[in-house]
């Protein structure tokens, strides 16, 4: 298992906050799967079965589901 990765608790409010234009979007944990790694959002009425899933729909481009959440530090690129 990876050690730099937080898993959330079912409940816990997520938030990404827009680096590149005001604003935040809030998610809440609905399910979690640690034998696969997986993580359900709900974000508004709208459930997504993985981080990445939600990072995708919120920022429109494929996205580091954990790193955008803030569960994961992303690492600097050398």
């Amino acid at each position: 298992m990876d050690q730099e990765k937080k898993w959330p608790k079912v409940g816990e409010k997520l938030t990404h906050t827009y680096r590149k234009k005001p604003g935040k979007v809030e998610a809440e944990v609905v399910s979690i799967d640690k034998e696969n790694g997986l993580i359900s959002l709900r974000i508004g009425k709208q459930t997504y079965p993985s981080l990445s899933s939600a990072a995708e729909a919120m920022s429109g481009a494929a996205a580091n589901g954990w790193i955008y959440w803030g569960l994961k530090k992303q690492r600097p690129k050398n």
